[in-house]
């Protein structure tokens, strides 16, 4: 990624804490994330003070907005050095001043060396608790709303609906629980700090690469969007480490040896590639399989629920994360109905829509409002097995 990029991506990721911090309702958790975010670099502090200081120009009493120029407005902003306080990570507040700047940015050497200085303030300030966070972190969602939380290590975490996580990162080990719902994982790359995920008595250990956790009713599924995790049980995970030797795959045009990477898995962990999913339950895990399209595994991400050819019964559990709408499908035949299709998790009812249509389906409310999904009886007496067709995905 280029400079330029990163400079886009720090200026969004500014706003996004300049409106969460100066919202209602911010949480010492929040704050702590800001923190580590913003003591990672140089650029992202100055990423910061650039949002401070232009909506400051933006609230300034000579300022006529719109009607002032953008082009401006971004020059008033640069050459405020009005003092900005970050919100607090010790008994007192870190005070900061920014460097006035006109023109074109530029990182010149008085530039760089102020604003490492208020890196290692701030770094400072945090007592250390960037390099160890001191005790566990406990994340949730609820039902409806996902998080997406940046770690003090620089991983990623977004957890899904009605989920939790436990973060734990140690000086040598980053370890985390998922106790609830589904997460998706993008790990910064670091061989001697292994980030282990434990999830329904499995461990889900990676150095640096992205796959997605799902808890459902009897197992959790473990699916590698980038690079390669092991997945061990938790009595393996407290093994010694001898560093497994993965060579990368050749492409057949480079002519370069490949480098070995050295992997801390202990032996018999089972190691997943990108596009591959494994199963964890109480008795074990089941053999690898592969995944033909991964954008469905976090379609979730994007509010969508895509299913190929899986249980109805297992979809409906899906949605009722959401909790916008319960149903209940009173049939161990319908439940096990293989469907496919696609919904969207802001609009849940399009599920009711669909089974609603299909021959043999009969759909109640109950006294509290949730909805029944049985199959109808024929005035014979026996129960209806029409199957329903569902719209494909690509339909």
């Amino acid at each position: 990624m280029g400079s330029t990029d990163d400079s886009r991506r720090w200026s969004e990721e500014a706003a996004h804490w300049w409106v969460l911090l100066h919202g209602e309702g911010v949480t010492s958790a929040e704050r702590r994330e800001f923190l580590a975010w913003v003591a990672r670099s140089p650029e992202r502090i100055e990423a910061y003070l650039e949002v401070e200081r232009l909506v400051g120009t933006l609230r300034a009493g000579t300022v006529r907005w719109p009607d002032t120029p953008a082009e401006a407005l971004i020059e008033a902003a640069r050459a405020s050095i009005r003092p900005v306080a970050l919100p607090q990570a010790a008994a007192s507040p870190v005070q900061i001043r920014p460097v006035a700047a006109s023109g074109a940015p530029r990182w010149t050497r008085a530039r760089w060396v102020a604003v490492t200085a208020t890196a290692v303030a701030l770094a400072g300030a945090l007592g250390g608790w960037l390099l160890n966070s001191g005790g566990e972190q406990i994340y949730r969602t609820r039902a409806g709303e996902q998080r997406s939380i940046l770690l003090a290590d620089g991983s990623r975490v977004t957890l899904n609906s009605a989920s939790t996580v436990e973060v734990d990162l140690r000086r040598h080990r980053r370890v985390l629980h998922l106790l609830r719902g589904e997460a998706l994982f993008q790990v910064s790359h670091d061989p001697a700090r292994p980030f282990d995920v434990h999830a329904d008595g499995g461990v889900v250990r990676a150095i640096g690469t992205e796959f997605n956790v799902d808890l459902r009713a009897r197992y959790a599924a473990v699916t590698v969007l980038q690079g390669r995790v092991a997945v061990m049980s938790e009595q393996q995970a407290r093994l010694p480490v001898p560093s497994v030797s993965l060579t990368p795959p050749v492409d057949g045009t480079s002519r370069v040896r490949p480098q070995i990477e050295r992997f801390p898995a202990p032996a018999g962990a089972l190691i997943l590639g990108v596009a591959q999913q494994v199963r964890i339950t109480p008795h074990g895990m089941s053999a690898p399989r592969p995944v033909s399209d991964l954008t469905a595994t976090t379609a979730w991400t994007r509010r969508q629920l895509v299913f190929e050819h899986r249980p109805l019964g297992e979809v409906v559990d899906e949605l009722d994360r959401d909790a916008r709408q319960r149903i209940f499908i009173d049939s161990a035949r319908l439940r096990a109905r293989q469907v496919t299709g696609v919904i969207q998790l802001d609009d849940p009812g399009s599920l009711l829509e669909f089974l609603s249509d299909v021959p043999g389906v009969q759909i109640r409310r109950s006294p509290d409002g949730a909805s029944i999904v049985t199959l109808r009886r024929t005035p014979a007496g026996h129960v209806s097995s029409a199957h329903p067709q569902v719209n494909s995905p690509h339909g």
